[in-house]
């Protein structure tokens, strides 16, 4: 017999049974109503699994035989989890999970970009109010703003020591250490600025005559006369540029402005009777830019800016600057006053013995007067003419034009 009607006799076969123990062998068999038949008896679970096939029976012929309707029970179970899951599903999730599933996006998916349906009846319903409205509403939280406390800059602390003003942390420092230094500062300063204003004048004066020296503005401050007229080269005696040539620096067409064989010489001889070491330069840097008395300082200070006058002057213009800017008597400057105030003449008038004169008289002119020469002043000029007779052309060729003979 087959399990189909096994089963439904099994579970028939109780209710007809007990219907004839109730009326009896003889009795007429009737149906039972509704309300008072007894529930059906649940099938074992053998109804639900299919018989194993034997070794010698072929897997298609059992696939297409009896169980062709039957699925395994894994298959049969994963239907059932998938019907179940399904039908637990909201309309709203189905809905999401179907528009995710056809965003195709081409670029980075933005959150405001994806839209969600609001809420409905159905999903109220379906959800039995479990999930709050809120819930099912899209929003967009941001948190607080950030806070910058770390560009704040916090006055430094120092738990060793109170802290003080810091008009006390500068406070200059006293003693007589910072005021040496400022002085010292000040007049770097000022020998910077008299540096450079005299090197700006040694090359303003190549070109243009000074007005007047350091002992000329010295005799002005203190109330005394001066007088002075300059006389170009060309007008000057030559006579006078030979004697001053041969009495104050025999070498001066030798010499790049410093006489070293001199200054040696002066340095030997400590008698007195020696000329001394300054060369025709070095006296017009003095005249110029320093003071009269002898010293050291003066003497560093003029050699390098006799250099650069030599430099840039020429030998013709520096005895020109020399000749009317030397003092020839008390008051008397130039060659044009000295030829005026003791032999009324001109420069270019004067004799070879008037030139003489004047040429010894230059050491000191406040006591020698070459317009009333004593007898030392005379002999020294006799000595001096004997030098300009001896004197060969090549001496003063720097100055003078070569004589013929």
């Amino acid at each position: 017999m087959d399990r189909r009607d096994e089963t439904s006799g099994l579970s028939a076969a109780p209710s007809e049974s007990v219907l004839r123990e109730k009326t009896g062998p003889t009795a007429e068999v009737r149906p039972l109503p509704s309300d008072e038949r007894p529930p059906p008896r649940p099938l074992p679970p053998r109804a639900f699994i299919e018989a194993a096939p034997s070794a010698h029976e072929d897997a298609s012929s059992v696939n297409s035989s009896d169980g062709a309707g039957l699925l395994p029970p894994e298959a049969a179970f994963s239907e059932i989890a998938a019907e179940a899951s399904a039908r637990s599903q909201s309309a709203v999730e189905t809905a999401i999970a179907s528009a995710l599933a056809e965003i195709k996006p081409h670029k980075p998916i933005e959150i405001s970009e994806i839209s969600l349906p609001a809420g409905s009846s159905t999903a109220e319903s379906d959800l039995g109010g479990m999930v709050p409205r809120r819930m099912l509403e899209p929003r967009l939280e941001l948190g607080p703003p950030p806070s910058f406390d770390a560009l704040r800059i916090d006055a430094p602390t120092y738990p060793d020591r109170p802290q003080q003003p810091l008009k006390d942390d500068f406070r200059p420092a006293s003693g007589p250490w910072p005021i040496a230094k400022r002085v010292v500062r000040v007049l770097a300063w000022v020998a910077v600025g008299w540096l450079t204003l005299v090197l700006a004048l040694i090359v303003a004066y190549r070109f243009v005559n000074p007005p007047a020296s350091m002992l000329m503005l010295q005799y002005w401050l203190s109330g005394e006369s001066v007088t002075q007229k300059w006389v170009p080269f060309e007008q000057i005696s030559p006579n006078v540029v030979r004697a001053v040539v041969l009495s104050e620096d025999g070498r001066f067409c030798q010499h790049s402005g410093i006489d070293f064989e001199a200054i040696e010489d002066a340095i030997e001889n400590t008698d007195g009777r020696s000329r001394g070491g300054s060369t025709i330069s070095m006296q017009v840097v003095k005249n110029l830019f320093l003071w009269p008395s002898k010293s050291y300082i003066r003497k560093a200070i003029e050699l390098p800016l006799t250099v650069v006058m030599e430099l840039v002057w020429s030998k013709r213009r520096i005895i020109e600057v020399y000749l009317n800017i030397a003092q020839w008597g008390p008051g008397i400057f130039g060659i044009g006053a000295a030829a005026d105030y003791h032999f009324h003449k001109t420069a270019r008038a004067l004799s070879v013995r008037d030139a003489a004169r004047l040429a010894v008289s230059l050491p000191n002119p406040l006591v020698r007067d070459a317009g009333h020469p004593g007898p030392g002043l005379q002999r020294l000029a006799n000595a001096i003419l004997v030098r300009m007779r001896l004197a060969p052309s090549s001496q003063l060729s720097c100055v003078l034009p070569r004589r013929r003979f």
